[in-house]
């Protein structure tokens, strides 16, 4: 299981850029609403899973979409600078 702390994260993409899995992606809604706007509502990401530079704004957040890809190397929990990524076996 993985799980991102969005409260925390400020979406620097260096979780999407250590992975070797291709885990996360970034997220941000179908209606090109900002995440903040979001809360408590439901909608369909982009699907975008390059660098950092590929984000729309810095509201988007990194979503560990196929997480069931995981190898549990831990390489996004070491490289998250505020810490917002956990990453447990269930």
């Amino acid at each position: 299981m993985i799980a991102v702390d969005w409260d925390s994260c400020y979406a620097d993409g260096a979780c999407i850029e250590a992975c070797p899995t291709q885990v996360f992606q970034w997220y941000r809604t179908e209606q090109d609403v900002p995440a903040i706007e979001m809360a408590n509502a439901t909608s369909e990401g982009t699907g975008e899973n390059s660098m950092k530079d590929a984000r729309k704004d810095y509201t988007d957040k990194s979503d560990p979409i196929r997480e069931h890809d995981c190898t549990w190397c831990m390489a996004c929990v070491s490289v998250c600078p505020p810490q917002a990524i956990k990453v447990r076996s269930v």
